[in-house]
């Protein structure tokens, strides 16, 4: 028997076959763009999703070798908060607006001024951030109301790929949480905060626990057979925590893709006094996490990539390599601190702690001197002091860790781990299995068959540790000023409002 999990994420999507010992069998990916009507604006074409997780999901199976019908279920993990309305058929109505996006900034303030920051975050668990669907829902309102009035449903991605599988519009409780229109003490949608942003829950699709069959596949689109089940899924961040086993206190995760999210297993809501991090249901029913999302990180070594390492990549397709690790031999080249470069990699807003909208990246003390390999090393280092400033949040708060588990592409990149140790003085480990947001889903569609009789206990069989890094203490040392001067930055700039003057100064 066999699970397949749809991985849905911010630059591409992924199906893969899993069996039940958690071995991939077979998997595809296909990239996808983003559109940008404006620097801020991110959008993306929800058409494009449907069409290209059929081709993966086809594929996979091709390459599997296995008899479709041995295919028990499958899940569907996504990127989170990017939504999408559709008319009563699922067809989408306008683009998708990304998570990335931030156009919503006068409908934050619109939040802010009708419900503040105290009630959303008591009842959401979430700051007011463009971040969040919310506000992207309310801009349909505001700035098309046409399409507003036409909508049946504001989707999600998974919710959107659901759909087109079984005709039924269903989300779970870790995307729902995520909308800031969700109870998460309650687990329902607040007809409070719906009431006072006069949005109307019946465009919002049923929220369950992850984990649950909600039936069989309807469509002829796909190879998959018709009575493979279709059970919820998780936000990506919720997957990926599963996925490495963080399933009880103490354990704490960090994915680095697109952006970086630390995440922490909770058996209860938490809430930090002062809003820096945020609190969502978990994958596993009955928990929550703790979380902290950097906006840009792994998407900022790509800009890099795309923007400065023309040679790197020149030399990757030559000899068939991937550039980034050309970028980041390169990288080990420079010595800590990046030959006096620091960089802050705010490239569209700060998330946690800052949840700072205006806030842009900065590269501070670059010189004649400094070479490609400085900069690249910057952009690893200045990841690394966005991570610590969070989880020296989560320790603030109660939550100790008693080691960070490394996930995503980024954690594929040894040099970087260590990094990450040295700057947190933090053991890092990474599993054997890298898939981790995969893997989650895997276990959920596994559970909601029947398959795996306990999530929790289903995960901490499969999540087994491939190779650890240890902190420097020297290291830690060095770091530990160059990051109080990095958290200086921008202290400075925030509080003398350098970050909304200049976007002021751009809007004019």
């Amino acid at each position: 028997m066999f699970v397949a999990a749809l991985d849905l994420g911010t630059t591409g999507c992924r199906t893969y076959i899993f069996d039940l010992a958690g071995t991939i069998i077979a998997s595809d990916y296909q990239e996808w763009n983003s559109f940008y009507p404006s620097p801020s604006y991110v959008e993306q074409d929800a058409k494009v999703w449907w069409d290209s997780i059929k081709k993966t999901i086809d594929n996979a199976i091709k390459k599997s070798g296995i008899d479709k019908t041995d295919i028990v279920s499958l899940s569907v993990t996504n990127q989170r908060e990017t939504i999408v309305p559709v008319d009563k058929e699922g067809n989408p109505l306008h683009n998708a607006l990304v998570w990335q996006d931030r156009r919503t900034i006068n409908q934050v303030e619109t939040i802010k001024s009708k419900l503040g920051l105290d009630k959303i975050y008591g009842i959401t668990g979430l700051t007011i951030d463009p971040y969040f669907s919310a506000t992207k829902i309310l801009w349909f309102k505001d700035e098309k109301p046409d399409i507003y009035q036409k909508t049946h449903k504001f989707l999600l991605v998974s919710d959107f790929i659901i759909h087109k599988l079984t005709g039924k519009f269903y989300t779970d409780f870790s995307n729902a949480s995520r909308t800031m229109l969700f109870d998460i003490n309650n687990l329902r949608y607040s007809e409070d905060i719906a009431s006072e942003l006069e949005i109307d829950l019946d465009k919002m699709p049923e929220a369950i626990e992850s984990g649950i069959d909600i039936g069989e596949i309807v469509t002829d689109e796909t190879l998959f057979d018709k009575k493979t089940l279709v059970v919820t899924g998780a936000g990506d961040q919720q997957s990926a925590a599963l996925g490495v086993g963080v399933v009880s206190l103490g354990d704490i995760k960090c994915t680095t893709g697109t952006g970086s999210f630390i995440l922490a297993y909770l058996d209860k809501p938490k809430f930090d006094p002062e809003k820096r991090v945020i609190c969502s249901c978990h994958a596993v029913p009955g928990s929550w996490v703790q979380e902290a999302s950097i906006f840009t990180s792994g998407a900022t070594l790509r800009w890099f990539r795309d923007q400065v390492g023309k040679a790197e990549c020149l030399v990757a397709e030559e000899i068939g390599q991937d550039p980034y690790e050309n970028m980041i031999s390169e990288a080990k080249q420079s010595p800590m601190g990046a030959n006096g470069l620091i960089l802050i990699p705010h490239l569209v807003g700060a998330g946690a702690p800052h949840w700072n909208p205006f806030a842009k990246g900065i590269l501070f003390g670059l010189s004649l001197g400094h070479e490609r390999k400085d900069l690249y090393r910057a952009v690893l280092e200045g990841v690394a002091f966005e991570v610590r400033k969070n989880v020296e949040v989560f320790k603030e708060i109660g939550i100790v860790p008693k080691e960070l588990m490394l996930t995503g592409g980024g954690s594929r990149s040894d040099f970087w781990n260590q990094i990450y140790a040295d700057v947190l003085g933090i053991t890092c480990v990474r599993n054997i299995i890298e898939e981790s947001t995969s893997l989650g889903a895997a276990i959920l569609a596994a559970s909601g068959a029947g398959l795996y009789p306990d999530i929790s206990k289903a995960a901490e069989n499969l999540c087994k540790v491939d190779k650890k890094w240890i902190p420097n203490n020297e290291n830690h040392e060095i770091y530990e000023k160059i990051y109080k001067l990095s958290y200086e930055l921008y202290n400075y700039l925030e509080g003398n409002d350098f970050y909304k003057n200049f976007s002021n100064l751009n809007q004019n």
